[in-house]
């Protein structure tokens, strides 16, 4: 058994690497709630809080969720990497360094949301909320949310597509990524088939038409 230290003059102490004695006990299961231990960072920015929290320790204090290493990582990340969830939309917006939101771990750890403010929050590659939830199931039939772009112009009507999801909508159809792939080229590749001559004229970059496809898919 370990015999932790609780005198805060020494724990603000640090190694001849200088590390906190702080930042060493924590990473043997040593547990603190004083915000100004929490605080405590080495060089890379990861505090006391985001070693606790990594081994499973959670907080809901504004404060210490908003500490953010060098990369942006907050302790809040830290915690829904680990399951923890909220609803609060400005804890949901923290952000890492590749855009990457705290809304977009929660989904990948099952939570879902119809908060059209957060679903349209996108990381530096355009990959919103919704795609996330998308790919894990979830649907819309939002057209302002299906319109939603990556930044290869995949849509989110064009994910649904992908899932098996129809549309009859025509505007929606006609969503086209930069491959010029409109999502009713992608409904006619899961077998979906219509008779307006307009859509089966649809072409992609390549030429091939939604007529095209519906054909090479029906073979």
């Amino acid at each position: 058994m370990i015999n932790f230290i609780e005198d805060s003059r020494i724990l603000f102490m640090k190694n001849k690497k200088g590390i906190f004695l702080a930042h060493l006990q924590a990473e043997h299961g040593w547990i603190t709630e004083d915000k100004e231990i929490l605080k405590l960072a080495n060089e890379q920015g990861w505090t006391v809080a985001h070693i606790q929290a990594w081994q499973g320790w959670t907080t809901e204090d504004k404060e210490i969720l908003k500490l953010a290493d060098n990369w942006g990582q907050t302790v809040a990340y830290v915690q829904a990497w680990h399951g923890w969830k909220t609803e609060d939309k400005e804890i949901l917006k923290l952000v890492d360094n590749w855009g990457w939101t705290v809304a977009h771990e929660q989904v990948k750890h099952g939570w879902t949301t119809e908060d059209r403010e957060i679903l349209k929050l996108a990381d530096n590659w355009g990959r919103i909320v919704a795609h996330e939830q998308i790919v894990r199931g979830w649907k819309t039939e939002n057209k302002e949310i299906l319109k939603l772009a990556d930044e290869q112009g995949w849509t989110v009507a064009h994910l649904q597509a992908e899932k098996g999801w129809i549309t009859e909508d025509k505007e929606t159809l006609k969503l086209v990524n930069k491959q010029g792939w409109t999502v009713a080229h992608e409904q006619a590749k899961r077998g979906w088939k219509t008779e307006d001559k307009e859509i089966l004229e649809w072409k992609d970059n390549n030429g091939k038409t939604v007529e095209t496809i519906q054909l090479e898919y029906l073979l």
